[in-house]
């Protein structure tokens, strides 16, 4: 008799934002559909592992399911790019930006059953040198946010928070040059330098409320220094979804773009990682198969 069932992969990230992932196996044996899939589990052990894990098991499963947050999500599914295997996420990170643009439930139970479901979308993909991104990635103060939270034992928004809060008043912004679609130019005292393929940075704060994640576009989203007395102005644009309309916003929008950053510090998903100067972005259109709530 052919076994019909979908082999899927469960990575783990045991020590992945605020804790949720520790009832995830217990949750999976109650809630995933066992006549329709035969599965396993892994759980990372090191930093890094669940890119070991996904690349060697890239189209010898169905689906692969992330279980942390987008920096675990980004590691699996940049391996997962123009496979046969398709991503799924159960978001047990700090922000899950990803998770939150595709409409995943933030209630591990509720991503779960979604699996069942089996809905699948073609996502872009945007690479960047020689690494890729899914979400978002950022330089400047974006960056100089994720060094930071990196280096807290404590995760979660109000811990976030405090570190932008904390950083806004010290950090001195930079200038950067653009090239695209044949048009270069400066970007004067860039703070927020973020390139967005989704919407969001996570916890519903939209970097960029206009992005669309299979639409082969990426966006550069550019927010100059600002006076501290606009930072509760700042704050509102950002918090109600009206960024692009901050008067000391700007948006790009191209298929490519190469950036030349002053610093090597950068963030990939939220991770931190150092990278040349010079950035080149491009998008990988419709290059990653996922599991969504549509």
């Amino acid at each position: 008799m052919i076994n019909s069932k979908q082999k899927i992969l469960f990575i783990i990230n045991p020590i992945s934002g605020v804790g949720k992932q520790k009832i995830v196996e217990k949750l999976v044996s109650t809630h995933l559909d066992k006549t329709k899939f035969d599965i396993d589990i892994a759980y990372t052990k090191r930093a890094k592992h669940a890119i070991e894990i996904s690349v060697n098991n890239v189209n010898k499963y169905d689906i692969i399911v992330a279980v942390g947050g987008d920096g675990t999500v980004n590691e699996i599914g940049k391996n997962l790019i123009n496979s046969n295997t398709t991503l799924a996420i159960i978001p047990a990170g700090s922000g899950n930006g990803l998770a939150r643009d595709l409409k995943i439930s933030m209630n591990i139970k509720k991503a779960i059953m979604l699996i069942n479901e089996g809905q699948t979308k073609l996502i872009d993909v945007v690479k960047i040198n020689n690494d890729y991104f899914i979400g978002t990635a950022g330089v400047g103060f974006d960056a100089y946010i994720s060094w930071k939270f990196d280096e807290v034992s404590k995760r979660g928004f109000w811990t976030y928070l405090k570190i932008a809060l904390k950083g806004f008043i010290k950090y001195k912004s930079l200038d950067y040059t653009v090239h695209y679609n044949g048009i270069k130019e400066t970007i004067e005292k860039g703070m927020l330098v973020t390139f967005s393929n989704s919407k969001q940075y996570g916890n519903n704060i939209l970097i960029s409320p206009n992005s669309k994640i299979d639409d082969g576009l990426v966006k550069l989203i550019s927010v100059r220094k600002f006076p501290l007395i606009y930072l509760p102005v700042f704050g509102y644009y950002l918090l109600s979804k009206k960024i692009h309309q901050f008067k000391y916003t700007q948006v790009i929008t191209s298929e490519k773009i190469i950036l030349i950053n002053p610093e090597k510090k950068i963030h990939i998903d939220g991770e931190p990682i150092e990278m040349d100067n010079k950035l080149e972005i491009e998008v990988m259109h419709k290059s990653l198969k996922v599991i969504v709530n549509e």
